[in-house]
């Protein structure tokens, strides 16, 4: 069971609430003028694959999470999407486009299942395709903390007059740029009262944008252009999100 497995009921106003402003529109401008299908990368509920398939777009989704996808099927009954772990892709192109949005590369902590994965996308572009990822920027400040430190990262109200609450630590592992994530959720009754508690474990890897780049080189695919953000802003020191697009050798 995944982490994700545990919060797919409530994905759509936690995560997805909290993504990055404009990266739906981002990927809706990479995916304009694509000849061929198009696929998502741990497209989780659809918060990213829909919008695509709105716009005309022939756009597959692929997750490991069973419950995320449930919950995209129930959004939408004729959206293609297919159980897959990225660890162990499996789909045959070729793709005009293959997206791997919201840092969902992070996930692969391993060396050779970051490999594995990037050949197998090298080798299932499309000759003029383009792989396009974005990945969350360490922030000094964060890791500065000691790993006891709790995070606070939101109270919000739901449709149903309960709240929301997230916390979080995060445990790091600096030398190996691994985190260890223990988000703890809470849903609260108006008055205050614990209804539901849900806690969730995540390891990541986290990436200075060149190194990631470096790894991506090495695989049979060719980094384009590395952005800060979701507007073409400059790939600076203070920026919080890498975006990456990359085509084949």
């Amino acid at each position: 069971m995944t982490s994700y497995d545990a919060i797919a009921d409530l994905y759509d106003e936690d995560m997805g609430a909290s993504a990055p402003p404009g990266d739906v529109e981002f990927y809706l401008a990479q995916a304009r003028g694509a000849r061929g299908p198009l696929l998502e990368l741990g497209c989780g509920t659809g918060r990213i694959t829909l919008p695509l398939a709105a716009a005309g777009c022939d756009s597959i989704g692929a997750d490991r999470s069973l419950p995320m996808l449930r919950v995209l099927r129930r959004k939408s009954p004729e959206q293609r999407a297919v159980c897959m772990d990225m660890r162990a892709p499996a789909l045959r192109g070729p793709f005009a486009r293959i997206f791997c949005p919201y840092s969902a590369f992070t996930y692969l902590v391993e060396e050779a299942d970051q490999d594995r994965l990037l050949r197998w996308v090298a080798s299932s572009l499309a000759p003029d395709g383009r792989f396009v990822l974005d990945v969350f920027v360490p922030d000094p400040r964060v890791h500065s903390l000691p790993d006891s430190h709790v995070f606070l990262d939101y109270r919000r109200r739901r449709a149903d007059g309960t709240f929301l609450e997230r916390a979080k630590t995060i445990r790091k592992d600096l030398g190996n740029r691994i985190n260890t994530i223990e988000r703890r959720y809470t849903i609260r009754g108006a008055e205050g009262a614990v209804l539901r508690e849900i806690v969730t474990r995540d390891v990541i890897r986290f990436y200075p944008p060149a190194a990631l780049a470096e790894i991506i080189d090495a695989s049979g695919l060719r980094v384009l252009e590395m952005r800060g953000g979701f507007a073409g802003e400059p790939l600076t020191d203070s920026a919080r999100v890498a975006v990456l697009v990359c085509e084949r050798r």
